[in-house]
């Protein structure tokens, strides 16, 4: 008998200023990171998460798999933007597989686009019994423009890639940033629920979790490049000059206190997105936040989100639930880009852990 093929799965994030590509070999339920990428991107090519220059972004996913010698073209492509829309319903109670095919003639009320020019997606949160002793559903639907979801397939098919599935950011932090197993909190079914930001250069992921599961997602269009461009304007500055204050490379007194009102008029939407989630379920059992993304980095970000949430905030391990294989990356080059993968990897484990 011939020796099983070890399966791939490749993660491939675009973002604002770049791309990221994780590829994760299962071999007998474990998941090893195989490779890892990252180019940047042209200022312009993305813009709040959409597409803008489509030939650019083709161009540069080729010279990325060129670099990063990734021979698998099948991929698993993350979007986050205002052209997804997540939330909570209450649907009567059907299997997993009846509810894929109804959702479409059950979901037109919750969404402001017509249900023809959208694709839809779903997470079940719970089941449970309503008053009158009627089964029904909590469920987490996504629903995303069709056009949208269109230009980043075209953009991939002029790469030479083939996307094989299209899944929410917010579920592939949910995979990379929790650990997997079972904790002792679970074991007594006391486990309270955590908070996940993604800071990244244009776009904010928030996503709430319980019992590991993802709960209330939502996107600000505001990241590290909005911190950096407001030192540059109002100081003078160049970008780049202003990136290092931004990232304590570079002292600057009063770059630092626009800096810090940046950050806590950020913290303050955060904490309003967390205020609608609790207002809206009653659940205010969260015991900490996990902070990721290229734009976490930010000088006294942990410390503020700390003290605007009160909450513990700790930063994001993406690496915690595989084992790293022969990387093209030192010991400080993988811990220096490590909060900037957790989509990337999120998405391949996807193949892993559903």
């Amino acid at each position: 008998m011939s020796p099983r093929k070890k399966e791939t799965a490749v993660g491939l994030d675009i973002s604002t200023n770049s791309i990221k590509v994780a590829e994760v070999e299962v071999d007998r339920g474990e998941a090893v990171l195989n490779n890892l990428g990252i180019i940047h991107l042209p200022e312009g090519v993305i813009s709040d998460g959409e597409i803008m220059d489509a030939v650019t972004l083709s161009n540069m996913l080729k010279e990325l798999w060129s670099r990063s010698g990734i021979k698998n073209k099948r991929v698993i492509l993350g979007i986050a933007n205002q052209k997804v829309i997540v939330r909570p319903i209450e649907l009567p109670y059907m299997e997993r597989e009846e509810l894929d095919t109804a959702l479409r003639f059950q979901v037109q009320e919750f969404i402001p686009i017509p249900t023809e020019d959208a694709i839809l997606d779903f997470e079940i949160i719970e089941e449970f019994m309503t008053a009158e002793e009627e089964r029904m559903l909590t469920v987490l639907l996504v629903a995303a423009h069709r056009d949208m979801i269109q230009s980043f397939v075209d953009a991939l098919h002029g790469a030479g890639l083939n996307p094989v599935a299209v899944d929410l950011k917010a579920f592939a932090l949910a995979r990379s940033l929790v650990e997997h197993g079972i904790s002792p909190e679970e074991e007594t079914g006391e486990e309270p629920g955590v908070c996940l930001v993604n800071v990244g250069a244009g776009i904010t992921n928030i996503v709430i979790l319980k019992e590991k599961v993802p709960r209330f997602a939502r996107f600000l269009l505001r990241g590290g490049n909005d911190f950096t461009a407001a030192i540059a304007d109002r100081m003078d500055m160049d970008m780049g000059e202003a990136e290092e204050v931004r990232t304590g490379k570079q002292m600057n007194e009063e770059a630092l206190k626009i800096l810090q009102q940046e950050v806590f008029n950020f913290v303050g939407e955060v904490r309003r997105s967390i205020d609608y989630y609790v207002a809206q379920t009653q659940e205010r059992n969260l015991a900490k936040v996990i902070l990721s993304g290229s734009g976490s980095r930010t000088v006294n970000l942990a410390q503020e989100l700390n003290r605007g949430l009160r909450m513990p905030v700790e930063p994001g391990r993406p690496f915690q639930n595989l084992r790293l294989g022969n990387l093209p990356f030192t010991a400080e080059e993988l811990a220096d880009i490590e909060q900037s993968v957790a989509v990337c990897i999120g998405l391949a484990l996807r193949e892993v852990i559903g």
